[in-house]
Order: structure tokens, then sequence, then C-alpha cells
């Protein structure tokens, strides 16, 4: 495709206790990428406890062409929240990206670029030095180390949040209809044609990480339990992990405009 305006782009968006960053950071989206390509952005407001669902819905009545929110009917944590951005996808490529700003805007313009030059199914990102702090570097360590093990990701790649997907991985990964979500583990399961470049990292403008020591464990135990070849480990799993943990999304509330038979918005 030589124009890019023919490209359909879909950022995806999990938004929790972000009222005072999401709607900067959208009006950057929209402002570097509408131009560019046809674009989507979805917000997907994982029960924060602020008035980010507030904040989300002003964003939609200002850009509602191009943003689509969504409201979870419960907090199902990051990975269902993205499988519910996901599952409403329209665009050719999904990035993923943290509402906060770590994922500066710019950066976000060079993994669309280098998704669109190249012929990966999925791209992942790496910093040179994380602004994360440290229990989050350290869990995250630790759980590249055990994906590396239990899912058989090559060595020299990191799985970060930050990524870009093709709309034939993204087919793929949403035909996951079960509770424990782990989106990179059905990446690996899906794709080995992955490819990675080194961003930005900045750190967060306000607030703190959602991810504690807890949900990072639980998230371990997702990936062993749920996503290792050994049948003996799931079973494991139902003792280990309470069944009132394993909550799929539920949409409460849906804010979007509907394209017509040509794909135009009205």
């Amino acid at each position: 495709m030589n124009d890019k305006k023919t490209i359909f782009i879909s950022i995806v968006i999990p938004v929790y206790n972000s009222e005072k960053t999401i709607a900067k950071m959208v009006d950057q989206l929209v402002a570097e990428l509408e131009p560019k390509y046809h674009l989507e952005i979805i917000l997907v407001n994982d029960c924060s406890k602020d008035r980010s669902e507030e904040a989300c819905i002003a964003i939609y009545e200002k850009y509602s062409k191009v943003v689509r929110f969504f409201s979870l009917a419960e907090n199902v944590g990051e990975h269902n929240a993205v499988m519910a951005g996901l599952n409403q996808v329209r665009g050719d490529y999904a990035v993923i990206m943290d509402d906060d700003f770590q994922n500066p805007v710019s950066e976000a313009v060079r993994l669309i670029e280098a998704a669109v030059k190249n012929k990966f199914d999925v791209i992942y990102t790496y910093g040179e030095k994380s602004k994360r702090p440290l229990f989050r570097r350290l869990g995250s360590w630790f759980a590249n180390q055990t994906a590396g093990i239990v899912l058989k990701k090559p060595a020299d790649l990191y799985l970060s949040s930050f990524k870009i997907i093709n709309r034939v991985t993204i087919d793929q990964i949403i035909k996951y209809k079960l509770p424990f979500t782990y989106i990179d583990g059905l990446i690996l399961q899906t794709t080995g044609n992955i490819g990675k470049i080194r961003v930005q990292e900045h750190k967060r403008l306000t607030g703190r990480s959602g991810y504690s020591l807890k949900k990072l464990f639980s998230l371990w135990l997702n990936m062993v339990f749920h996503f290792s070849a050994l049948p003996k480990m799931v079973i494991a799993a139902r003792l280990l992990i309470s069944p009132n943990k394993a909550k799929p999304f539920i949409i409460r509330k849906a804010y979007e405009t509907v394209p017509d038979d040509q794909g135009h918005q009205k």
C-alpha cells in the first residue's frame, strides 16, 4: 500500500485510574496519527476507581468518529481488558499501549511505521533502561525467564505490554474464550514471526502502577498453569487459583459510532 490513509490502525488502551492523563494522550494520538492513517482508538475502562469513565466519555464525545469506549462491569486485569479491546478491533493492525505516557506517542508512530514496512505478525518493544518501579522490573524479568522455559520464548525477546499485532494474528487470538487470558502466551502459541524495536520509555506522569506483587504473581501462575504444554499443570491451577479470580470480561457500557455498509462512520 502506497497511500498510508488506506491502512487502518487500531490503538487499544486498557484504562485504569488515568483520569488525569488519558485525554491528553488521546489528543496527541489523534494529532499524530489521524492525518496519516485510517484510525480508531479503543479505550477499555477496567472498572477504574477514579473518574476515568467520565473522562473517556468526554473523549468519545470530542472524537466520536475516531474513539470507541467500552466500560467493563468488573475489574478483570490488564490482559482481559486488552482482550476485550482486541475483540472490538476493526483495523489492519492493533497497537497495544498503556494509559500513562510511559509509552510516548512518538514511539507509537515509530512502531506503526515498522509494522507497515516489515512483514512481522507481531512487533514487541524494549527499552535500554526501564523507568518502571524496581518490583515491576523484577516481576517482568521473572515472567520473561519463565516464558522462555514454559512457552519456548526466544531468549532475546522481551514480552512488553507495548506492541503491535497484525490482523491475521488478532483473528487467531480472539478465538480464545477462557477466562485465564495471557495475551503474550496466545501470541507465542499463534506465531513465531515476531520482530522487536527499541523505544524510549518515560516515567508515569501521575499516579502509581496498577500492578502489585500479588498481581504479578497471579500473572506468573496463569502463564505456567494455563499456557504450559504440561496437562497436569491445568489441574494444579484449579487448586491454586481461586475460581472467583477467573473472571472473563463483560462490557457494561459501549460508546461508539457504528460504520455504515460502506465502512464510513455515521
